[in-house]
């Protein structure tokens, strides 16, 4: 997947088929790209913005927030990706075009191990 800005990420992002998932997840999700988002997710997704206390539940109502929360940005700069079993993280920090700095992690959950389940929750802290 190519993004829009500028993309960082470490040595061996690439290393299994489950981090490439999360990492183009993640990029979908920050560009608004809403047909690569709902193949990734379950229908019934939950999402839990934890520093916002703020939840969402299903995938209509993720895509609808998604789309109105977009964010200039100029890079993305990824300090990990790890992955073991139905349980993935990411973080790293959301470099803004006006300059703004957002620290991010996000803890996924998938339905199962399998490369090809979706992900049914999702626990966000930004800052």
């Amino acid at each position: 997947m190519s993004a829009s800005f500028q993309l960082i990420v470490p040595k061996g992002c690439d290393n299994s088929p489950r981090k490439q998932i999360v990492l183009d997840f993640i990029i979908a999700v920050l560009e608004g790209q809403t047909a690569n988002i709902q193949s990734y997710i379950d229908n019934s997704i939950h999402w839990y913005q934890l520093n916002q206390t703020k939840a969402l539940y299903g995938q209509d109502e993720l895509i609808e927030w998604l789309q109105n929360k977009q964010k200039l940005m100029s890079s993305l700069e990824v300090y990990q990706v790890i992955t073991h079993g139905k349980s993935a993280s990411i973080n790293g920090v959301i470099t803004l075009t006006k300059g703004d700095r957002i620290e991010f992690c996000y803890v996924l959950t998938f339905s199962s191990a399998a490369k090809s389940a979706k992900i049914v929750d999702v626990k966000s802290y930004e800052i």
